[in-house]
């Protein structure tokens, strides 16, 4: 094995083939990580995915329409505790950590955290940016063990994500699993010292186990070939797996695709929320990102609707907005086919129409990471294709200095649709952020004889040990307490107990309470926030999708 301390690594992050057979592409790191490190690019963020399947009066499980989206997917409560209360049924596309990483459930390594909501200042009362983007955001990952150079990273999915897709993924075999298989291995070794025979036989042996007809995920979790089998009796199939799990710092550098070229912070450009930024001199003609797309083949399906006469289904005569998603995704005006990326830090690549540092091509010579045949293929294809193999490069125009904010032009459309957005908006004045009302917890609250008809989109909650959760339904009074370091006073409320009964708490502080948007009512439901595509140029859009 090529010695990995002899290197220099130019990147910490790769992504590259994958060492499970079929699985595609994964994530490497360069350099040894502790268990409890933070991993590097920064973190992640998620867009919420509110009512798909109300809104196209059908079901995703069930293929009514195609949606590639769901097997990058998180459920709302793996992602934070705002996005739960956002709308009915909501799960979160999250890129970086939440998308790129395969899962081996005996060699999870990596645990994710749950998003920080923050639209940095970004509101209705003040911005034509409100509602444009995630306010879910910073889902950091950490090393759950030690992790060796050139090691890959494994996420779980959670063992229903398989037993969901087991009729094109097969029997993906999860932890318990692979303990059956040890203890299975163990005995074949047993079987091996009980017989005089040689190591043809043995391998003609082991070619038969693997190979039995009738298919479970124990079986699925033995070693593959007759080698690895005679490892995994000397030292276990753990460290079997994990020896296999490894590439080269050379294959890294020759084969991968740097991932952390790039890492999130507020943005420079106003009304942008947060932008990508250079983690270190990224000299011309340097791949900043290369960013692996899934593709949408229908946009209408980001179209929502407002409910019918009934309540329960769509009117689909009265479109009232699209789902975030689309200001995440690249299309062309002559095409239904939306392609987003999901790599590490892409997505917070703002717009520069006039002076971009970078820009997006397709990556060339390795069908691995980009498949050149479906750039002829119709639209229709892509209704029957559940995998992505589409990649765009962010390619630097000129050299970028580390801690520069990495800047690409959207296209013209995009950039008109912005201005005839900036200049029909009108502030809010009467906006109250619940974010706001968690964090600064010096400003007062109204109470319901002051105005609190101002909390009409919000709804409150407040938490004690004896009674746990409780949301608010009146603010009855508020009171100076100079001993609250809040914001010097406390409350008296009205919360909703145990069968909707209504009970009284008094001398309540901020601290006990929190706040959320009411379902529907977060800034990215609000009518009129901006949506748009970003435009692939016309030079590089291929004509067979051009079904418009």
């Amino acid at each position: 094995m090529t010695n990995n301390n002899n290197i220099t690594p130019k990147c910490t992050l790769y992504l590259a083939p994958s060492t499970i057979p079929n699985a595609g592409l994964g994530v490497f790191t360069s350099i040894a990580l502790p268990s409890g490190a933070l991993l590097p690019g920064g973190g992640d963020a998620a867009i919420p995915i509110s009512d798909l399947d109300f809104h196209n009066a059908g079901s995703h499980n069930a293929e009514d329409y195609h949606w590639l989206p769901s097997e990058y997917s998180w459920s709302p409560s793996s992602l934070g505790d705002v996005m739960d209360y956002e709308a009915d049924q909501t799960s979160g596309l999250s890129w970086g950590y939440g998308a790129l990483p395969n899962c081996h459930f005996w060699m999870i390594n990596v645990e994710e955290s749950k998003c920080d909501y923050d639209t940095v200042g970004i509101t209705p009362r003040n911005s034509p940016g409100a509602g444009a983007f995630t306010g879910h955001y910073n889902r950091l990952a950490h090393a759950s063990e030690d992790i060796r150079a050139g090691g890959e990273l494994f996420v779980s999915y959670g063992e229903n994500w398989f037993v969901t897709r087991e009729n094109y993924m097969g029997l993906i075999p999860a932890g318990e699993d692979f303990e059956v298989g040890e203890e299975f291995v163990k005995k074949v070794g047993l079987l091996f010292q009980s017989l005089s025979v040689g190591n043809e036989v043995q391998a003609d042996i082991w070619t038969m186990i693997i190979n039995y007809p009738y298919k479970s995920r124990p079986l699925a979790a033995l070693p593959k070939t007759y080698d690895a089998a005679i490892r995994a009796i000397d030292v276990g199939i753990t460290q079997t797996e994990e020896e296999q799990a490894i590439h080269s710092l050379e294959y890294l550098e020759q084969h991968g695709k740097c991932l952390d070229h790039i890492q999130p912070k507020n943005s420079t450009i106003p009304h942008a929320g947060r932008g990508a930024f250079a983690t270190r001199f990224l000299p011309k003609g340097t791949v900043v990102s290369s960013a692996p797309l899934i593709h949408i083949p229908d946009r209408d399906i980001l179209i929502m609707y407002a409910d019918s006469d009934d309540g329960e289904t769509r009117d689909p005569s009265k479109p009232i907005g699209q789902q975030l998603l689309l200001n995440y995704c690249w299309g062309h005006s002559s095409s239904s086919l939306l392609l987003c990326p999901y790599s590490h830090g892409t997505p917070y690549i703002n717009h520069d129409g006039k002076d971009p540092n970078v820009k997006i091509q397709w990556m060339e010579n390795d069908e691995r990471y980009h498949n050149s045949s479906w750039l002829n293929e119709p639209v229709s294809f892509f209704d029957s294709v559940w995998t992505t193999n589409l990649m765009f490069e962010y390619v630097a125009l000129r050299d970028i200095q580390e801690g520069e904010e990495v800047l690409v032009d959207y296209g013209r459309e995009w950039e008109e649709a912005w201005n005839d957005h900036v200049k029909a908006w009108k502030p809010d004045e009467d906006y109250v952020s619940p974010h706001d009302l968690n964090t600064n917890l010096d400003l007062p609250l109204k109470t319901h004889e002051e105005g609190a008809s101002m909390y009409t989109n919000i709804d409150g909650f407040h938490t004690d040990a004896r009674n746990g959760e409780r949301k608010i339904h009146r603010i009855r009074a508020r009171r100076p307490y100079q001993k609250n370091q809040d914001d010097g006073f406390v409350y008296d409320l009205e919360v909703i107990g145990s069968g909707n009964q209504v009970k009284r708490v008094n001398g309540a502080t901020r601290s006990q309470m929190h706040f959320f948007h009411k379902p529907y009512e977060a800034d990215i439901f609000r009518e009129g926030s901006f949506r748009h595509e970003m435009m692939i140029p016309d030079e590089m859009f291929p004509s067979a999708w051009r079904n418009l």
